[in-house]
C-alpha cells in the first residue's frame, strides 16, 4: 500500500536520497491501482515516478551496502547525476584511501571483465574510462581545496547482475559486485591513520556536487523505509503480472492442443472420403 502522509523529503542539508525522495513526491499524488489492477499486477508506478525509481534503487542498494564500512570511512554522495538509470556515485574515505565508486545497474545481466573492457550481455560499456576520469577530476578537487596529496583512485561496482566473470586480463580498475565492496576496501592495505581520516572529512564535505553522507538519522530511516515499501510494492506486482503471463501462455497452449486434437479426426475423414 502507500503511504498517505506527507511526500519524502532528501535529509535536510545533506542531498541524501534526492532519487528516493523525488520518486516518492511524484508518487504520492499518484492514484491508487483498483483491485482489478492489483489482481493482474499492473504497474503501481506513475510516469513520472517511474523516471525516478531506477535510480532511487541504486541509492538504496549503495546506502545499504557501503553502510557496511562503519564509523571508520566518510561517504559522499553526488547529487548532479542526471542518468536515472546507471546506478548511484560515490567518494569514499577512509583507512585505505580515498576511492571513487561508480556504480552501475544492471538487472539479471551477465558482466565479463577483461582488462580495460567490461562487458554486459555480450554489449561493451565505458565504465573503467568514467571511474578513471571521475577519479582524476576528484583528485584535482582536493589539491585545489588544500589536499594536494590525496590521490583518488577510481572503482566500479556492478548492481543486479546474474554473474560477474573476471578473465584473464587483469583490469586496471577494480571491478566488483556492490554487495562485495565494502569488504573489499576493509581488507585493502592500511594509507591513513584515523586522524587523517578526520583531517579529511572537511575536505570532503566541500567538495562541489558531493554531499557527505549523515550518519543514520530519524529522517534518512524514514526515507529509505517508505522506499523500501514502495519497491516491495512494484516487486510484487512485476511477479504477479509474470504469473499472469505464464498462465495466459499455459492456456493458449492447452487451447491450440485441444484445437489440434479435435480437428485430426475431421481432417482424416475429409481425406479418406
Amino acid at each position: 500500500m502507500h503511504d498517505n502522509g506527507a511526500p519524502a523529503l532528501a535529509a535536510e542539508g545533506t542531498g541524501f536520497g534526492l532519487a528516493m525522495s523525488a520518486c516518492l513526491r511524484a508518487q504520492a499524488a499518484h492514484e491508487q491501482r483498483t483491485w482489478f489492477q492489483r489482481l493482474r499486477g499492473a504497474n503501481p508506478l506513475s510516469a513520472e515516478a517511474s523516471e525516478f525509481y531506477a535510480h532511487g534503487v541504486g541509492e538504496l542498494e549503495s546506502a545499504v551496502a557501503l553502510a557496511a564500512l562503519g564509523t571508520d570511512w566518510i561517504v559522499a554522495a553526488a547529487t548532479d547525476e542526471q542518468n536515472a538509470s546507471r546506478g548511484a556515485d560515490h567518494v569514499v574515505v577512509g583507512p585505505a584511501g580515498v576511492f571513487a565508486v561508480c556504480s552501475r545497474r544492471h538487472p539479471d545481466a551477465k558482466a565479463v571483465t577483461a582488462g580495460r573492457m567490461i562487458l554486459v550481455d555480450g554489449g561493451r560499456v565505458a565504465y573503467v574510462r568514467d571511474a578513471s576520469i571521475l577519479a582524476e577530476r576528484l583528485t584535482d578537487s582536493f589539491a585545489a581545496l588544500g589536499a594536494p596529496s590525496v590521490r583518488v583512485h577510481p572503482l566500479v561496482a556492478l548492481t543486479g547482475t546474474s554473474e560477474l566473470v573476471h578473465g584473464r586480463m587483469k583490469a586496471p580498475v577494480p571491478v566488483l559486485s556492490l554487495r562485495d565492496v565494502a569488504a573489499w576496501l576493509i581488507r585493502h592495505e592500511v594509507v591513513y591513520s584515523r586522524s587523517e581520516v578526520a583531517a579529511l572529512a572537511p575536505v570532503a564535505a566541500r567538495l562541489s556536487g558531493w554531499n557527505v553522507r549523515p550518519a543514520a538519522t530519524g529522517a534518512s530511516v524514514r526515507l529509505t523505509a517508505r522506499f523500501e515499501r514502495l519497491r516491495t510494492e512494484v516487486d510484487a506486482a512485476r511477479r504477479r503480472y509474470h504469473r499472469w503471463l505464464v498462465a495466459g501462455g499455459a492456456v493458449a497452449l492447452a487451447a491450440t492442443v485441444t484445437m489440434v486434437v479435435v480437428a485430426i479426426p475431421a481432417v482424416v475423414a475429409l481425406f479418406a472420403g
